[in-house]
């Protein structure tokens, strides 16, 4: 297993074919989102391990024994030190065919691995109004330095929320974009742009718990069509866990149309009761 150089990206893009929906792996390619890539030959790569942030990424031949064992040990010698050093609850693995699933109880050991099956979503224009759906008294604001700049409930959690894809708040204000909704003194919710490339971006969507059935997830989204439409986006990206069933409803009242359903990996670092 070898580490592959930003400059030789472009080899790895047949890989990623399968896992377009992805947009990771664009944004990636584009060297918008820091990653780490790993290949079985650095001139003709088969297979691919890759890391970006929290989130791991298999493709290609799941049967090449060396670059399998490189895997294995980058995992268990340095990606779960590092995961429970930082207090980590856990992290994702997305694959492209299912012979991976067959190599994970080999790749990561002593921790519960979870199957999750997930569900994606597109939306490609725009097909309802947010000011006919955010309810009365909450105002609809752009994620901004002025809207930071405020004294604000769950400011930080928004903060937190906008450096999970982005290394810090202002590489999120140069390269990203968010709507949020405001009730009096405090953030109801919000909903942040991932991945940007290749004119598509992904959807990061919080409601605040006591503002939930309200039809603020719905305002949200459509606001954030509204501007990602109006700003050269021409698709919008939006994933779920199967089981989340108000996610799904939610994408779906906003005029997203299901795509795809697929699987993932959630491997758990701390202890279950």
């Amino acid at each position: 297993m070898t580490a592959l150089h930003p400059n030789s990206y472009e080899l790895i893009r047949p890989l990623l074919l399968h896992m377009d929906f992805h947009l990771i792996g664009r944004s990636i390619l584009a060297k918008k989102t820091p990653a780490q890539i790993f290949v079985d030959n650095n001139e003709a790569p088969k297979a691919l391990f890759a890391q970006a942030g929290h989130r791991y990424i298999l493709a290609g031949d799941a049967e090449i024994d060396s670059f399998n064992r490189g895997i294995q040990k980058q995992f268990n010698e340095v990606i779960l030190p590092c995961a429970q050093t930082e207090g980590l609850g856990g992290f994702a693995v997305y694959y492209d065919t299912p012979a991976w699933e067959k190599k994970m109880d080999a790749f990561i050991q002593g921790k519960e691995i979870i199957h999750a099956d997930r569900e994606y979503f597109a939306c490609r224009e725009l097909k309802k109004n947010w000011r006919e759906v955010l309810p009365e008294g909450f105002q609809l604001k752009m994620v901004d330095a002025e809207l930071l700049a405020m004294n604000l409930k769950h400011l930080d959690t928004l903060k937190e929320e906008m450096t999970s894809e982005r290394p810090s708040v202002e590489d999120f204000l140069a390269k990203s974009f968010g709507v949020c909704v405001v009730h009096e003194n405090e953030l109801a919710g919000w909903c942040l742009s991932e991945y940007n490339a290749d004119g598509r971006c992904e959807i990061g969507i919080e409601t605040i718990s006591e503002y939930r059935q309200r039809g603020i997830g719905t305002a949200l989204t459509l606001a954030f069509l509204e501007h990602a439409f109006s700003h050269g986006i021409n698709e919008v990206g939006w994933h779920c866990f199967k089981r989340n069933v108000p996610s799904a409803q939610t994408a779906l009242k906003a005029g997203f149309d299901k795509v795809c359903d697929y699987h993932s990996f959630i491997v758990l670092l701390e202890e279950q009761k």
